[in-house]
This record gives C-alpha cells, structure tokens and sequence, in this order.
C-alpha cells in the first residue's frame, strides 16, 4: 500500500508540474515611455481631441499593474536623474554671487544709503 501511494503521489507531483508550466501565465513584453509615446503619436495622429481622450482611456484600462509599475518606476529614476543633475549644476558652476574673502572691499550703500539719496 505505502509503495502505491508512494507512486501515485509523485506521479501525481509529476503531473502537476508539467501542466502548471502549460497553464503559466504568458509575460507581458515591456515597452519603455519612447516606446509608448511613439506608438501613441503614430496611433491619435488623425484625431480629434475627444477620440484622443477615448484612446488614453482604453490604452489605460489595457495596461496591467506590472506596467504600470514598470512605468511608474522609470518615471520616479528619471525625477531622480533630473535632480542629481540640477544640484550638480548649482553646486559646480556657482550661481552668480561673490565670495567674500574678508577683505572689505565691496558695496557698502546699503548702509549709507545708497545712490540718489543725497549724503
């Protein structure tokens, strides 16, 4: 008895796993944001803006939660290049204004007055 169950049950696994590999969902190919914007150019290049609004909204209720998160995620890596980027700019460049170096030289009108307010 414990030999045939032992057989029935792996034969049993056995089967399992062949069919779940048949019946596994299919992965859904990802497209990057270039990709999606050109096919949406090439898609609403002819219409008017309520069928281009339509478009967006069944292209929207097509996308699964894996592209949307896909989507999702580049955009937030993009944010955070842009911003690596402008803090890079103003920290290297500089932005205009002196240095002071302590030695005095520079506008002092703001406490004397200023031009045109006669001394």
């Amino acid at each position: 008895m414990k030999t045939t169950t032992l057989l029935l049950n792996s034969l049993l696994a056995l089967a399992l796993a062949g069919f779940g590999n048949a019946y596994a969902a299919d992965e859904t190919p990802l497209q990057t944001r270039e990709e999606i914007r050109a096919q949406h150019l090439k898609d609403t290049a002819g219409m008017t803006a309520e069928e281009r609004e339509q478009y967006r909204l069944e292209q929207q209720a097509q996308m699964t939660d894996e592209q949307r998160a896909a989507l999702r995620a580049e955009k937030q890596a993009q944010k955070a290049e842009q911003k690596k980027n402008k803090a890079a700019k103003q920290q290297g460049s500089g932005n205009g204004s002196m240095l002071r170096d302590g030695s005095g030289a520079g506008s002092q009108r703001g406490s004397q007055g200023g031009m045109g307010m006669g001394r």
